[in-house]
């Protein structure tokens, strides 16, 4: 059985491969926020982590309904799991969004079209429609001009989670490992029943 803090180590090794590897079961998590009718959860795309902080990032449509939801309560719930290896994070920390215009224009620039066309489309996320139809630019991601480009980044935005607590499960037959370290001045490490 490994050491608390090397089983620490090697999740934050496995959260930077999720950054870059689109194929690693840590690239994406499911984010559940807290509306006036209880939890909303959904999946978001991880995009950077600081382990000293600690925090992670992902990124949004500022009209979404998740910054509703952390304008009003920016605690906020993240939930990883690695299938290959049977391990499941439950991250709980503060959200926050980051409107510095600057960084954000920087992010914006390194992304590719396809991923900045995802901001363009005539409705906000969640909104309702009549029927169906695609809520995209009607053009190719590699045909944007300043125009829509300025309309995209206009509507972006970063949100770092401000890590609290993570609590960490390797699924096992012969019995469930679980631990929770808690963030703060010192890094508190407690074993738990699974």
């Amino acid at each position: 059985m490994l050491e608390p803090f090397q089983i620490l180590k090697s999740e934050w090794e496995n959260i930077s491969l999720g950054i870059q590897k689109a194929k690693h079961d840590y690239h994406s998590f499911v984010l559940s926020t807290i509306s006036s009718n209880g939890p909303d959860s959904r999946t978001v795309i991880l995009r950077a982590v600081d382990k000293d902080k600690p925090a992670i990032w992902f990124h949004s449509d500022k009209r979404s309904k998740k910054i509703l939801h952390l304008k009003k309560n920016k605690n906020v719930s993240a939930l990883f799991y690695d299938k290959s290896r049977k391990i499941q994070l439950r991250i709980n920390g503060l959200a926050h969004i980051e409107d510095n215009i600057k960084n954000n224009k920087r992010i914006w620039e390194s992304m590719r079209p396809e991923s900045k066309i995802c901001y363009m489309g005539p409705y906000a996320p969640s909104q309702r429609i009549n029927q169906f139809e695609p809520n995209i630019l009607e053009k190719s991601a590699h045909d944007l001009n300043e125009e829509d480009e300025n309309l995209g980044l206009s509507r972006f935005c970063r949100i770092g989670i401000k890590i609290k607590k993570i609590d960490w499960l390797k699924l096992d037959y012969k019995g469930h490992q679980r631990l929770e370290f808690e963030f703060g001045k010192e890094i508190k490490v407690q074993w738990i029943a699974s």
